[in-house]
């Protein structure tokens, strides 16, 4: 018998392979026989025959059997269909495919095709990434007695060896590394004892020789590098290749060493911007985290990955890198799977068929009340806890509940929409999964907030925040067209609910005195139509109680704001836009929506500098504070100004950061100052594709035919100088985005000099 925590797991043909860390320190290999199974559903039962008799087909086949599963999410009643254990389980989606192509369209249906086996086995066997089990080896296979609980919060983990991993090409300055550079020296820092190993050889395979010794050595169980899929471990599979020396970093032996992706990565469209994705490189036994292609890891570091990947039941490389939705939909078909019921290859669940009428007033969104411009001073701010996810779950909205077929008579309404009606006879799927999220994330937050120990807050407070942004995506997916179980019904559903219940929310805050400045979705923002100097925290918590009671979903008062500013639309001065604000809480904290220093593509210098005057303004307690600081807001701007004129500026501070929406060579027009930039990177030996990171910096920007208005940062060197005016102009327009709405305007004198 073998203990300790679950480590890694993936598929090796007809076995699973698992990496458990024993309390000793110690990492054990297991394997497993076991193979991922796919299902065939037909109306006509003798085409499992066919299938079974194809030479073609059987070749990949372990075994088969008929069993009884669910096979839609709507079904009351099981259906016989065929099983079919592969003996590639990585070969499930290219075997679906060649069952496919033998029938007719719709002849038969294709289930738990694109599940990833170790997900699958997860689900079947009731483990999850870092669960403390006994694994008893038998003659069946492995038997797993988990002694550890996904619904913990307490939950103990081994102290992992990690270390980050940092490959210099010997390169010159203002040149992008290529394939062909040699390494100049590789660098392994060790979180543990933050002792960092310098690798520098006058030869490039004994630097990769002793890599690889080091990493054994070392016996690291997260390795983590800034572009390990896009750049360092593509680079260092091809020095190794130009040595002839078999590259081998992770923990199994005599696998053929690491092999470059036959495809460099995927771009794809996303909640409407392009994204590019690189192909995953792996470590066999070791968990590889590339920081610039994970979410999560942006988000709430290694302790929301460890809390998803547990949650999720996902292996910590495809964690790490999947879309929160794909995290979420993982949870899904767990749900899915405990219920019995098969998981689609190609969603099928179709919008119920509405007239245009009946589509006008349904689908309407959530609903929002555009905020009063201008600075406000005591207003308060308060926010539903996670209310699309509670109202699905409270509501039991799902696929299946809306317009079920058990239940045409049901009293459970929708409000606003009269022919809408919920189920009453059973929970739906969706509510099922977010019970565990919208539980653990209310306990960790009261975990957080009743935390004496530091690093103990930000542990409960990362695993909150990576629940939050599955509780955010689980909403999306109900109306997401590729989602397995989600339907647009539902989606619409929820929405009719938020609307009533923000309503209702209003019109509470009204009668409670209050007169609303702005509300959006599962925010409003109020302030005492007739203030007194006796409005205390409890004025506002006695009316969050009268929202709750009212509403019977949870609020909390965010804070009460010294003052805050709405801000119009740049585009339409009297215009508001829901999502762009800044004040400051009476604590001094502060807080901004939508303005450069919130924003990801704002130089660092800008927005540096932006956060430094709201620093200054927050320490005034009222409008007419704020306005008798701003000879210090002057100061301020002038001695930025002139670091600018003087160029006292590096020009990593004045990078603008753009992800760009399509591939290099599909922009034609090459006078813009980022195109300029793409087509300088592509001549320098780096091509982007849509959804990758463009970082420039504004060279020339006036000079319209000019074909050095922009230069990327990869190719920036000692003699690049930055376009002065340019970047007083802008310095002037971040300084206006704060003092504007307080009804001054800076201007910066002599800039056309420039």
């Amino acid at each position: 018998m073998f203990s300790g925590w679950l480590f890694d797991a993936y598929a090796k043909n007809d076995k699973m392979v698992f990496w458990i860390r024993q309390t000793n320190g110690d990492t054990i290999r297991l394997e497993d026989d076991w193979s991922h199974p796919i299902y065939v559903a037909a109306d006509d039962e003798l085409l499992f025959e066919q299938i079974l008799a194809s030479e073609d087909i059987a070749k990949y086949i372990l075994g088969s059997e008929i069993v009884r599963k669910y096979e839609n999410l709507t079904d009351s009643v099981e259906s016989l269909v065929l099983q079919l254990r592969l003996k590639d389980s990585n070969s499930a989606a290219r075997v679906a495919s060649k069952i496919e192509k033998k029938f007719r369209f719709g002849e038969i249906r294709l289930y738990n095709v694109d599940v990833l086996p170790a997900q699958t086995y997860f689900y079947e066997h009731g483990i999850f990434p870092t669960c403390y089990c006994h694994i008893n080896e038998k003659k069946s296979g492995l038997d797993w007695d988990v002694r550890d609980n996904v619904w913990s919060t307490n939950y103990k983990l081994p102290q992992f060896e990690n270390v980050h991993l940092t490959v210099f090409p010997k390169v010159a300055q203002g040149t992008i590394p290529r394939y062909t550079d040699r390494i100049d020296r590789i660098e392994i820092q060790k979180y543990y004892d933050n002792e960092t190993i310098r690798i520098e050889e006058d030869s490039e395979s004994d630097i990769l020789y002793k890599l690889m010794r080091q990493m054994a050595n070392i016996n690291a169980d997260f390795v983590l590098t800034n572009d390990g899929d896009s750049f360092t471990f593509p680079y260092l599979i091809e020095r190794a290749n130009s040595n002839r020396i078999k590259l081998e970093l992770g923990r199994e032996k005599d696998d053929g060493g690491l092999i470059k992706p036959a495809r460099e990565g995927t771009s794809y469209f996303s909640y409407g911007k392009s994204f590019f994705k690189p192909s995953t490189i792996k470590l066999p036994g070791r968990i590889h985290i590339d920081t610039d292609n994970s979410f999560i890891m942006a988000e709430s570091g290694l302790p929301g990955l460890y809390e998803l990947a547990r949650i999720c039941r996902m292996p910590f490389h495809t964690a790490s890198r999947a879309s929160i939705g794909k995290c979420m939909s993982s949870l899904q078909f767990y749900t899915a799977d405990r219920k019995n019921v098969l998981i689609p290859w190609k969603p099928t669940l179709a919008e119920h068929v509405k007239s245009l009428e009946e589509l006008l007033i349904a689908d309407r969104g959530g609903m929002i009340l555009e905020p009063w411009i201008g600075v406000h001073e005591n207003v308060a701010e308060l926010d539903f806890v996670s209310l699309y996810p509670s109202i699905m779950e409270k509501k039991n909205i799902s696929a299946e509940t809306v317009f079920c077929d058990c239940c045409p008579d049901s009293s459970l309404r929708v409000p606003g929409l009269d022919n809408y009606y919920r189920c009453e006879k059973r929970k739906g799927l969706v509510p099922t999964a977010l019970e565990i999220l919208l539980a653990k994330r209310k306990i960790y937050k009261n975990m957080r907030n009743s935390a004496a120990d530091t690093e103990l807050k930000e542990i409960y407070d990362a695993r909150q925040t990576a629940i939050k942004w599955v509780l955010v995506t689980s909403f999306g997916y109900l109306g997401f067209n590729n989602a397995k179980f989600g339907r647009i019904d539902a989606h619409i559903a929820v929405c009719a609910f938020d609307r009533n219940i923000l309503i209702d929310t209003i019109r509470t805050a009204e009668q409670q005195g209050f007169k609303v400045l702005h509300a959006i979705v599962d925010s409003i923002w109020v302030q005492k139509s007739n203030p007194q100097k006796d409005i205390t925290i409890d004025t506002y918590e006695s009316l969050k109680t009268a929202i709750e009671n009212k509403t019977g979903f949870d609020i909390s008062v965010e804070g009460v704001y010294k003052w805050v500013a709405f801000v119009p639309s740049k585009s339409n001065n009297i215009v508001g836009v829901p999502n762009r604000y800044f004040g400051v809480f009476e604590d001094g904290t502060l807080k901004l929506r939508g303005i450069e220093a919130r924003r990801h593509d704002t130089p660092v210098f800008f927005s540096n500098y932006q956060q430094l005057i709201l620093n200054v303004l927050s320490e005034a307690a009222n409008i007419s504070e704020v306005k008798a600081m701003f000879p210090k807001i002057e100061n301020i701007f002038n001695s930025h100004l002139k670091l600018l004129k003087e160029r006292r500026v590096s020009l990593t501070d004045l990078v603008f950061t753009k992800r760009i929406s399509k591939n290099y060579y599909e922009y034609e027009d090459r006078d813009t100052v980022e195109n300029n930039a793409l087509l300088d990177l592509s001549l320098g030996g780096k091509s982007l594709r849509a959804g990758e990171i463009l970082k420039y910096v504004v060279t020339d920007y006036y000079g319209r035919h000019s074909k050095k208005r922009s230069i990327p940062i990869e190719l920036a060197h000692s003699q690049t100088k930055f376009d002065v005016k340019r970047y007083c102009e802008i310095l002037q327009e971040v300084t206006n985005t704060v003092t504007e709405p307080f009804g001054i305007t800076l201007k910066a004198e002599n800039v056309m000099q420039f």
